[in-house]
């Protein structure tokens, strides 16, 4: 177990970082009166919003397009989307009236070849009335709970083959990685080997934490709660550096939402703001890193999803007086960069994907595979160039690169897009 370390941040204020490498982001609106509830990274946005004036619909965007309705089993009328894995999977919950928020029934959403989606109701434990799936992973894993009150289900589940049961150890997780490592305030349990690891509080005078997200790295995000009439703080913990509390305190609402493998997080204050801490670069205010030429005026609370590629999604008020929506935040590529191409356009793709550092270059393409590729990274740098198939993730000069998003650029196809490559 490292040891926990406790970074503070001057008084009660943000610090912000002011560092030229930070990228500003191009802005799609995805729908007046949606609100975003999970980002995958492929680009896609689970969501929710209203439709016939007071009934609450889950929905899923697509590459910046506006959100599409998911569908609703027969005899339920509304439903809420919660997360959504990079395969596409949504879960969340179902209701037969309008009462969806505190009368839910957990569902999930499965992408079906030829597109859509067909769902599946899931239920609770038995003798739970109310159940919802919060945190779905890559491996088909969905956690959620169930309980008397549908507000606030406290009966934590592990959704399998055979239904739902609860969770190991009792646990009432929060989220849960393509590791299956769940977390739980400041516990990890390992699905794979029943090992529940407790992370110490930081030094001082602590209730605990309650976690919102973990990464791939085992990594988590969420808030931390003191005793004194100002003392909860967004905090972010790192399995390399310890706790690391994000802003200061605040009476009410405060907490860190979502987290990246590269350690980003995002952050909101009640009524106030909504921002990102980059990694080593630190804290900004979404709306100052908005690309100059786009009107929009990001709104408290929306703060929902950041993935690998720094796309983030929040929600924003579209010009002065217009409408507010969900909003999805994706970083300028540099000039010399080709757009990144749809699943339709891709002929090679980087395996695995992220990496630590070997890639293997797989596709359709033997002309493509056989030739030779230049390392881009978001700036637009040549970072290294290579023939063939495999690249070890190291510049020309044998150094590793820094853990980042890069884009493998074809010397023998110019117009074959970029393939975009992940490395910790």
């Amino acid at each position: 177990m490292k040891h926990a370390l406790l970074v503070l941040t001057a008084s009660a204020c943000l610090t912000i970082s002011a560092r030229a490498d930070v990228p500003l982001y191009q802005v799609q609106f995805l729908g007046a009166g949606w609100g975003a509830s999970g980002l995958n990274e492929n680009g896609d946005v689970c969501g929710n919003g209203t439709v016939d004036g007071s009934l609450i619909r889950a929905g899923v965007s697509h590459d910046g397009q506006p959100f599409e309705l998911l569908p609703l089993p027969v005899g339920m009328l509304t439903s809420r989307a919660y997360a959504i894995s990079d395969l596409g999977v949504i879960v969340g919950v179902v209701c037969p009236n309008q009462y969806v928020q505190t009368q839910p029934t957990a569902a999930v959403w499965r992408p079906i070849s030829g597109g859509g989606y067909e769902v599946e109701i899931l239920g609770g434990l038995p003798g739970d009335p109310y159940s919802a799936a919060w945190a779905v992973n890559n491996a088909g894993d969905i956690i959620g709970a169930s309980g008397f009150w549908g507000w606030n289900p406290d009966h934590g589940i592990l959704y399998t083959e055979s239904g739902p049961e609860p969770m190991p150890q009792g646990l009432l997780g929060a989220d849960i990685n393509d590791q299956r490592v769940v977390v739980s305030g400041n516990q990890l349990l390992d699905l794979d080997t029943g090992v529940l690891t407790t992370i110490p509080l930081p030094a001082g005078n602590w209730q605990g934490v309650v976690s919102a997200a973990i990464n791939e790295n085992n990594d988590l995000c969420g808030y931390i709660a003191g005793y004194s009439s100002c003392s909860v703080f967004p905090v972010r913990y790192l399995q390399a550096t310890g706790w690391e509390i994000l802003g200061g305190c605040s009476q009410s609402a405060t907490s860190a939402t979502a987290l990246n493998d590269h350690g980003d997080a995002l952050q909101y204050y009640y009524q106030t703001t909504d921002g990102v801490n980059f990694l080593g670069d630190g804290y900004f205010m979404l709306g100052s890193l908005i690309a100059p030429g786009q009107e929009y005026y990001v709104q408290y609370g929306g703060v929902a999803g950041i993935n690998n590629s720094h796309q983030i999604v929040a929600s924003a008020r579209q010009g002065a007086t217009g409408p507010i929506g969900a909003i999805l935040m994706t970083p300028d590529l540099p000039a010399s960069a080709e757009p990144l191409p749809s699943a339709e356009e891709i002929q090679v793709r980087a395996v695995p994907n992220p990496s630590f550092g070997q890639i293997r270059l797989e596709g359709t393409s033997s002309t493509l595979l056989g030739g030779d590729w230049m390392v881009i990274d978001i700036h637009g740098r040549r970072q290294a160039h290579f023939s063939g198939r495999q690249w070890n993730g190291r510049s020309d000069d044998g150094a590793r690169l820094p853990a980042g998003v890069y884009f493998l650029r074809s010397a023998v196809d110019a117009i074959h897009p970029p393939v975009q490559v992940i490395l910790r």
